[in-house]
């Protein structure tokens, strides 16, 4: 989450998409969960197609080289 609440009083989050392959995808499925803190290094990839009512929609994704991870959610319950 970012440092500073929004108009409503929350905090915004931004999800980023990331493509895992190979032995980062299978380690990271084995032992990362939902809530685990980790470090992606990557490249920036960029895409785009059309919807089907014909709108050209654009996607930005990280293609991981390198997960790392930093803190486990469990660990802190």
């Amino acid at each position: 989450p970012r440092s500073y609440k929004n108009m409503d009083g929350n905090y915004d989050t931004d999800f980023i998409r990331c493509v895992l392959w190979n032995l980062i995808a299978e380690n990271t499925c084995e032992y990362c969960k939902k809530g685990d803190i980790v470090g992606v290094k990557g490249r920036l990839q960029t895409s785009n197609y059309e919807d089907k009512d014909g709108n050209k929609k654009y996607n930005v994704d990280v293609i991981a080289e390198k997960v790392t991870f930093l803190a486990s959610k469990r660990a802190d319950e």
